[in-house]
Protein backbone atom coordinates (compact mmCIF):
# COMPACT_ATOMS: atom_id res chain seq x y z
CA UNK A 1 0.00 0.00 0.00
CA UNK A 2 2.83 2.32 0.82
CA UNK A 3 4.70 1.96 -2.45
CA UNK A 4 1.05 2.35 -4.26
CA UNK A 5 0.79 5.70 -2.81
CA UNK A 6 4.22 6.55 -2.83
CA UNK A 7 4.63 6.10 -6.72
CA UNK A 8 0.94 8.61 -6.96
CA UNK A 9 2.88 11.27 -4.66
CA UNK A 10 6.65 11.09 -6.10
CA UNK A 11 7.68 11.93 -9.73
CA UNK A 12 10.77 10.70 -11.09
CA UNK A 13 13.78 12.82 -9.82
CA UNK A 14 17.44 12.93 -10.76
CA UNK A 15 19.21 10.26 -8.51
CA UNK A 16 21.91 12.85 -8.16
CA UNK A 17 19.03 14.90 -6.46
CA UNK A 18 17.36 12.42 -4.66
CA UNK A 19 21.02 11.68 -2.64
CA UNK A 20 21.42 15.41 -2.50
CA UNK A 21 17.84 15.50 -0.50
CA UNK A 22 18.57 11.81 1.21
CA UNK A 23 21.49 13.88 2.66
CA UNK A 24 20.01 17.11 3.75
CA UNK A 25 16.43 15.63 4.77
CA UNK A 26 17.11 15.05 7.96
CA UNK A 27 18.27 18.61 8.75
CA UNK A 28 15.44 19.71 7.72
CA UNK A 29 13.28 17.58 9.43
CA UNK A 30 14.81 18.28 12.48
CA UNK A 31 14.38 22.23 12.22
CA UNK A 32 10.56 21.59 10.46
CA UNK A 33 10.24 19.92 14.21
CA UNK A 34 11.56 22.91 15.93
CA UNK A 35 9.27 25.29 14.39
CA UNK A 36 6.27 23.19 15.03
CA UNK A 37 7.65 22.64 18.60
CA UNK A 38 7.62 26.53 18.95
CA UNK A 39 4.18 26.62 17.11
CA UNK A 40 2.47 24.49 19.42
CA UNK A 41 3.98 26.01 22.54
CA UNK A 42 2.78 29.33 21.34
CA UNK A 43 -0.94 27.30 20.74
CA UNK A 44 -0.80 25.76 24.27
CA UNK A 45 0.35 29.53 25.62
CA UNK A 46 -2.64 31.18 24.09
CA UNK A 47 -5.57 28.31 24.61
CA UNK A 48 -4.43 29.14 28.42
CA UNK A 49 -4.66 32.64 28.35
CA UNK A 50 -8.22 32.56 27.02
CA UNK A 51 -9.13 29.30 28.64
CA UNK A 52 -12.43 30.71 29.49
CA UNK A 53 -13.38 31.29 25.58
CA UNK A 54 -11.91 28.13 24.35
CA UNK A 55 -12.99 24.74 25.62
CA UNK A 56 -10.48 22.51 23.33
CA UNK A 57 -7.71 24.20 22.45
CA UNK A 58 -5.12 22.37 25.28
CA UNK A 59 -6.69 18.96 23.78
CA UNK A 60 -5.81 19.33 20.39
CA UNK A 61 -2.59 21.04 20.79
CA UNK A 62 -2.01 17.70 22.81
CA UNK A 63 -3.11 15.64 20.14
CA UNK A 64 -1.43 17.43 17.59
CA UNK A 65 2.09 17.37 19.33
CA UNK A 66 1.05 13.84 20.09
CA UNK A 67 0.13 12.65 15.66
CA UNK A 68 3.08 14.63 14.98
CA UNK A 69 6.18 13.11 16.92
CA UNK A 70 4.55 9.81 15.68
CA UNK A 71 4.20 11.12 12.20
CA UNK A 72 8.49 11.95 13.05
CA UNK A 73 9.16 8.87 13.80
CA UNK A 74 7.61 7.35 10.71
CA UNK A 75 9.32 9.96 8.09
CA UNK A 76 12.66 9.22 9.79
CA UNK A 77 11.99 5.69 8.60
CA UNK A 78 10.86 6.68 5.36
CA UNK A 79 13.87 8.68 4.74
CA UNK A 80 16.30 6.04 5.88
CA UNK A 81 14.41 3.96 3.81
CA UNK A 82 15.20 6.33 0.83
CA UNK A 83 11.58 7.89 0.75
CA UNK A 84 12.33 10.97 0.93
CA UNK A 85 9.80 12.64 -1.60
CA UNK A 86 7.16 10.31 -0.15
CA UNK A 87 8.39 11.55 3.65
CA UNK A 88 7.74 15.39 2.75
CA UNK A 89 4.78 14.78 1.08
CA UNK A 90 2.98 12.83 4.57
CA UNK A 91 4.57 15.53 6.59
CA UNK A 92 3.23 18.60 4.79
CA UNK A 93 -0.59 16.74 4.18
CA UNK A 94 -0.34 15.76 8.12
CA UNK A 95 -0.04 19.29 8.96
CA UNK A 96 -2.51 20.91 6.46
CA UNK A 97 -4.98 18.22 7.85
CA UNK A 98 -4.05 18.51 11.89
CA UNK A 99 -4.41 22.73 11.16
CA UNK A 100 -7.19 22.54 9.71
CA UNK A 101 -8.99 20.05 12.52
CA UNK A 102 -7.70 22.36 14.99
CA UNK A 103 -9.47 24.97 13.77
CA UNK A 104 -12.41 23.52 13.22
CA UNK A 105 -12.51 22.45 16.76
CA UNK A 106 -11.58 25.62 18.71
CA UNK A 107 -12.66 28.34 15.68
CA UNK A 108 -11.26 31.00 17.98
CA UNK A 109 -7.72 30.02 17.16
CA UNK A 110 -7.79 30.74 14.08
CA UNK A 111 -4.85 32.87 13.50
CA UNK A 112 -2.95 31.20 15.64
CA UNK A 113 -3.20 27.44 14.34
CA UNK A 114 -3.26 29.17 10.56
CA UNK A 115 0.50 29.47 10.81
CA UNK A 116 -0.11 25.27 10.48
CA UNK A 117 -0.58 26.24 6.61
CA UNK A 118 2.89 27.94 5.55
CA UNK A 119 4.91 25.39 7.75
CA UNK A 120 3.65 22.22 5.93
CA UNK A 121 4.32 24.22 2.40
CA UNK A 122 7.76 25.06 4.08
CA UNK A 123 8.18 21.10 4.53
CA UNK A 124 6.96 19.80 1.19
CA UNK A 125 9.38 22.77 -0.08
CA UNK A 126 12.73 22.03 1.44
CA UNK A 127 12.14 18.19 1.36
CA UNK A 128 10.78 17.32 -1.80
CA UNK A 129 10.88 20.44 -3.54
CA UNK A 130 10.18 21.07 -7.22
CA UNK A 131 6.92 22.06 -8.11
CA UNK A 132 5.21 20.23 -5.38
CA UNK A 133 4.90 23.64 -3.47
CA UNK A 134 2.11 24.52 -5.92
CA UNK A 135 -0.79 22.20 -4.84
CA UNK A 136 0.01 22.13 -1.41
CA UNK A 137 0.06 26.07 -1.45
CA UNK A 138 -3.68 26.03 -2.92
CA UNK A 139 -5.23 23.16 -0.68
CA UNK A 140 -3.60 25.15 2.42
CA UNK A 141 -5.62 28.32 1.25
CA UNK A 142 -8.97 26.04 0.18
CA UNK A 143 -8.93 24.39 4.37
CA UNK A 144 -8.37 27.95 5.62
CA UNK A 145 -10.83 29.79 3.74
CA UNK A 146 -13.24 26.73 4.51
CA UNK A 147 -12.31 27.34 8.30
CA UNK A 148 -12.74 31.14 7.98
CA UNK A 149 -16.33 30.39 6.80
CA UNK A 150 -16.91 27.95 10.12
CA UNK A 151 -15.13 30.51 12.35
CA UNK A 152 -17.81 33.29 10.64
CA UNK A 153 -20.74 31.01 11.28
CA UNK A 154 -19.80 30.73 15.21
CA UNK A 155 -19.85 34.31 15.25
CA UNK A 156 -23.33 34.57 13.34
CA UNK A 157 -24.84 31.67 15.66
CA UNK A 158 -23.57 33.74 18.77
CA UNK A 159 -25.21 37.00 17.19
CA UNK A 160 -22.70 38.86 15.67
CA UNK A 161 -22.62 39.69 11.85
CA UNK A 162 -20.17 38.01 8.91
CA UNK A 163 -16.71 40.85 8.52
CA UNK A 164 -16.42 40.18 4.94
CA UNK A 165 -13.99 43.18 4.47
CA UNK A 166 -11.78 41.61 7.36
CA UNK A 167 -12.36 38.29 6.24
CA UNK A 168 -11.52 39.69 2.49
CA UNK A 169 -8.20 41.45 3.62
CA UNK A 170 -7.47 38.71 5.62
CA UNK A 171 -8.02 35.63 3.07
CA UNK A 172 -6.19 37.81 0.20
CA UNK A 173 -3.17 38.41 2.41
CA UNK A 174 -2.49 34.87 2.67
CA UNK A 175 -3.11 33.62 -0.38
CA UNK A 176 -0.31 35.94 -1.55
CA UNK A 177 1.95 34.60 1.12
CA UNK A 178 1.30 31.53 0.61
CA UNK A 179 1.45 31.70 -3.32
CA UNK A 180 5.04 33.51 -2.46
CA UNK A 181 6.65 31.15 -0.28
CA UNK A 182 5.95 28.37 -2.95
CA UNK A 183 7.04 30.69 -5.78
CA UNK A 184 10.00 31.42 -3.66
CA UNK A 185 10.99 27.38 -2.07
CA UNK A 186 10.06 26.59 -6.21
CA UNK A 187 12.56 28.91 -7.41
CA UNK A 188 15.38 28.08 -4.83
CA UNK A 189 15.00 24.12 -5.67
CA UNK A 190 15.17 24.84 -9.79
CA UNK A 191 19.07 26.89 -8.35
CA UNK A 192 19.58 24.09 -6.48
CA UNK A 193 19.04 21.83 -9.33
CA UNK A 194 20.77 24.21 -12.02
CA UNK A 195 23.82 24.43 -9.77
CA UNK A 196 23.97 20.36 -9.13
CA UNK A 197 23.85 20.04 -13.28
CA UNK A 198 26.84 22.57 -13.44
CA UNK A 199 28.57 20.49 -11.19
CA UNK A 200 28.16 17.77 -13.01
CA UNK A 201 28.88 19.19 -16.51
CA UNK A 202 31.93 20.95 -15.29
CA UNK A 203 33.12 17.31 -13.57
CA UNK A 204 32.56 15.43 -16.87
CA UNK A 205 34.43 18.00 -18.48
CA UNK A 206 37.52 17.71 -15.80
CA UNK A 207 36.79 13.51 -16.05
CA UNK A 208 37.21 14.00 -19.52
CA UNK A 209 40.35 15.73 -19.48
CA UNK A 210 42.13 13.93 -16.93
CA UNK A 211 41.54 10.57 -19.10
CA UNK A 212 41.57 11.91 -22.77
CA UNK A 213 44.61 12.64 -24.67
CA UNK A 214 43.94 16.19 -25.97
CA UNK A 215 45.89 15.17 -29.73
CA UNK A 216 43.92 12.43 -30.51
CA UNK A 217 40.91 12.42 -28.56
CA UNK A 218 41.73 8.45 -27.77
CA UNK A 219 42.07 7.37 -24.13
CA UNK A 220 45.17 8.80 -22.20
CA UNK A 221 47.93 6.03 -20.34
CA UNK A 222 45.79 7.10 -16.61
CA UNK A 223 43.13 6.17 -18.44
CA UNK A 224 44.49 3.11 -20.28
CA UNK A 225 46.06 1.93 -16.47
CA UNK A 226 42.64 2.61 -14.78
CA UNK A 227 40.75 0.16 -17.09
CA UNK A 228 43.31 -2.38 -17.60
CA UNK A 229 43.35 -2.92 -13.55
CA UNK A 230 39.77 -3.11 -13.71
CA UNK A 231 39.87 -5.96 -16.46
CA UNK A 232 43.20 -7.57 -15.42
CA UNK A 233 40.43 -8.54 -11.68
CA UNK A 234 37.38 -9.22 -13.72
CA UNK A 235 39.57 -11.76 -15.74
CA UNK A 236 41.39 -13.22 -13.10
CA UNK A 237 38.56 -13.47 -11.22
CA UNK A 238 36.42 -15.44 -13.94
CA UNK A 239 39.64 -17.11 -15.52
CA UNK A 240 38.80 -15.04 -18.51
CA UNK A 241 41.48 -14.19 -21.22
CA UNK A 242 43.09 -10.89 -21.50
CA UNK A 243 45.57 -9.35 -24.15
CA UNK A 244 47.52 -6.14 -24.22
CA UNK A 245 49.28 -4.06 -27.66
CA UNK A 246 51.53 -1.99 -27.80
CA UNK A 247 52.11 -0.40 -30.85
CA UNK A 248 55.11 2.44 -31.57
CA UNK A 249 54.97 4.14 -35.32
CA UNK A 250 57.71 3.38 -37.48
CA UNK A 251 60.25 6.16 -38.26
CA UNK A 252 57.43 8.77 -37.33
CA UNK A 253 60.51 11.07 -36.05
CA UNK A 254 61.25 11.55 -39.53
CA UNK A 255 57.93 13.23 -40.58
CA UNK A 256 58.16 15.34 -38.10
CA UNK A 257 61.57 16.41 -38.70
CA UNK A 258 60.75 16.60 -42.50
CA UNK A 259 57.33 18.25 -42.26
CA UNK A 260 56.99 19.96 -39.22
CA UNK A 261 55.33 19.19 -35.99
CA UNK A 262 51.76 20.29 -36.47
CA UNK A 263 51.45 18.50 -39.87
CA UNK A 264 52.86 15.31 -37.62
CA UNK A 265 49.91 15.89 -35.06
CA UNK A 266 47.47 16.09 -38.42
CA UNK A 267 48.97 12.26 -39.23
CA UNK A 268 48.82 11.05 -35.90
CA UNK A 269 45.11 12.14 -35.59
CA UNK A 270 44.50 10.67 -38.42
CA UNK A 271 46.33 7.21 -37.90
CA UNK A 272 44.31 7.17 -34.54
CA UNK A 273 40.84 7.02 -36.30
CA UNK A 274 42.09 4.54 -39.05
CA UNK A 275 43.04 2.29 -36.19
CA UNK A 276 40.00 2.78 -33.50
CA UNK A 277 37.53 2.46 -36.61
CA UNK A 278 38.41 -1.27 -37.02
CA UNK A 279 38.15 -1.96 -33.35
CA UNK A 280 35.02 -3.35 -31.12
CA UNK A 281 33.37 -1.09 -28.85
CA UNK A 282 34.91 -2.89 -26.07
CA UNK A 283 38.80 -2.45 -27.05
CA UNK A 284 40.46 0.44 -25.72
CA UNK A 285 42.83 2.54 -27.77
CA UNK A 286 44.75 4.98 -26.16
CA UNK A 287 47.96 7.30 -27.09
CA UNK A 288 50.43 6.64 -24.01
CA UNK A 289 52.71 8.82 -25.18
CA UNK A 290 54.48 10.49 -28.43
CA UNK A 291 53.47 8.34 -31.52
CA UNK A 292 53.25 4.77 -29.19
CA UNK A 293 49.92 3.25 -28.84
CA UNK A 294 48.00 0.67 -26.77
CA UNK A 295 45.36 -1.72 -27.76
CA UNK A 296 43.28 -3.02 -24.33
CA UNK A 297 41.63 -6.53 -25.65
CA UNK A 298 39.20 -8.10 -22.80
CA UNK A 299 38.39 -11.31 -23.90
CA UNK A 300 40.82 -11.85 -26.37
CA UNK A 301 43.93 -14.02 -26.09
CA UNK A 302 47.34 -13.60 -27.88
CA UNK A 303 46.53 -14.89 -30.98
CA UNK A 304 43.61 -12.98 -31.31
CA UNK A 305 45.85 -9.76 -30.08
CA UNK A 306 47.98 -11.05 -32.57
CA UNK A 307 45.07 -10.87 -35.50
CA UNK A 308 43.62 -7.22 -34.15
CA UNK A 309 47.32 -6.29 -34.26
CA UNK A 310 47.25 -7.49 -37.96
CA UNK A 311 43.63 -5.61 -39.02
CA UNK A 312 45.07 -2.52 -37.20
CA UNK A 313 48.21 -2.51 -39.61
CA UNK A 314 46.00 -2.98 -42.55
CA UNK A 315 43.58 -0.07 -41.56
CA UNK A 316 47.23 2.27 -40.86
CA UNK A 317 48.25 1.01 -44.38
CA UNK A 318 45.07 1.81 -45.83
CA UNK A 319 45.15 5.52 -44.23
CA UNK A 320 48.30 6.39 -45.33
CA UNK A 321 47.65 5.38 -48.75
CA UNK A 322 45.65 8.55 -48.71
CA UNK A 323 48.13 10.55 -47.84
CA UNK A 324 50.20 12.46 -50.29
CA UNK A 325 52.72 10.27 -51.98
CA UNK A 326 55.64 12.18 -50.72
CA UNK A 327 54.97 11.44 -47.04
CA UNK A 328 56.26 8.00 -46.76
CA UNK A 329 54.39 4.69 -45.52
CA UNK A 330 52.95 4.61 -42.47
CA UNK A 331 53.81 1.47 -40.61
CA UNK A 332 54.23 0.26 -36.96
CA UNK A 333 55.85 -2.13 -34.53
CA UNK A 334 53.50 -3.85 -32.14
CA UNK A 335 53.91 -6.42 -29.45
CA UNK A 336 51.41 -8.64 -27.87
CA UNK A 337 51.12 -10.25 -24.60
CA UNK A 338 48.40 -12.10 -22.37
CA UNK A 339 47.62 -12.51 -18.99
CA UNK A 340 49.16 -15.34 -17.72
CA UNK A 341 48.54 -17.50 -14.37
CA UNK A 342 51.60 -16.40 -12.40
CA UNK A 343 50.69 -12.65 -12.89
CA UNK A 344 50.54 -10.90 -9.92
CA UNK A 345 49.39 -7.12 -11.13
CA UNK A 346 49.20 -5.33 -14.25
CA UNK A 347 53.12 -4.88 -14.63
CA UNK A 348 53.87 -8.19 -15.48
CA UNK A 349 51.74 -8.03 -18.67
CA UNK A 350 52.66 -4.54 -19.76
CA UNK A 351 56.51 -5.87 -18.98
CA UNK A 352 55.60 -9.00 -21.35
CA UNK A 353 53.74 -6.35 -24.24
CA UNK A 354 56.84 -4.06 -23.75
CA UNK A 355 59.61 -6.84 -24.59
CA UNK A 356 57.47 -8.14 -27.39
CA UNK A 357 57.23 -4.75 -28.82
CA UNK A 358 60.99 -4.55 -28.44
CA UNK A 359 61.47 -7.66 -30.78
CA UNK A 360 59.65 -6.80 -33.19
CA UNK A 361 61.52 -3.28 -33.48
CA UNK A 362 64.67 -5.50 -33.50
CA UNK A 363 62.93 -7.68 -36.59
CA UNK A 364 62.48 -4.41 -38.36
CA UNK A 365 59.60 -2.31 -39.72
CA UNK A 366 55.65 -3.31 -39.86
CA UNK A 367 56.71 -6.48 -38.12
CA UNK A 368 54.35 -7.94 -35.28
CA UNK A 369 56.05 -10.01 -32.06
CA UNK A 370 53.88 -11.77 -28.97
CA UNK A 371 54.98 -13.10 -25.85
CA UNK A 372 54.74 -16.64 -27.26
CA UNK A 373 57.90 -16.06 -28.88
CA UNK A 374 59.92 -14.93 -25.93
CA UNK A 375 58.63 -17.65 -23.54
CA UNK A 376 56.71 -20.52 -23.60
CA UNK A 377 54.43 -20.30 -19.68
CA UNK A 378 51.15 -21.11 -19.46
CA UNK A 379 48.58 -18.75 -20.31
CA UNK A 380 45.51 -18.10 -18.77
CA UNK A 381 43.24 -20.09 -20.35
CA UNK A 382 39.78 -19.13 -20.41
CA UNK A 383 36.92 -21.13 -18.04
CA UNK A 384 34.94 -23.90 -20.18
CA UNK A 385 31.50 -24.68 -19.24
CA UNK A 386 31.60 -28.82 -17.82
CA UNK A 387 34.42 -26.78 -14.92
CA UNK A 388 32.47 -24.07 -14.07
CA UNK A 389 31.24 -23.72 -10.55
Amino acid sequence: MIDHLRAALISRTDPEIRRYRARTAPTEIKVLYILLGAWLLVGIAFSQLIAIKMNFGLAVNLISILVLGLIAGFMYWLVKRGDIAFAGNLMASTLIVLTGIGILISPESLYIMSAGFPLAIMAVGAIVGSASVYPFAGLSFVVLTLCWFRTQSMVVDQGGSLDYVSGAIFLSTQAIAYLGLAAMLHTLSRRILKSINQLHSQTDQLTELALTDPLTSLANRRHLIDQLESEFTRARRYRRPLSLIYIDMDGFKSINDRFGHLFGDEILRGAALAMRAVLRSADLLARIGGDEFSVLLPETDVEGGRGVANKLRKALSAYSQRLDPVIPPLSFSAGVGQLRREDKSIDDLLARADEAQYRAKEAGKGQIRTQLEIDQLPLFEPRTPNTAK
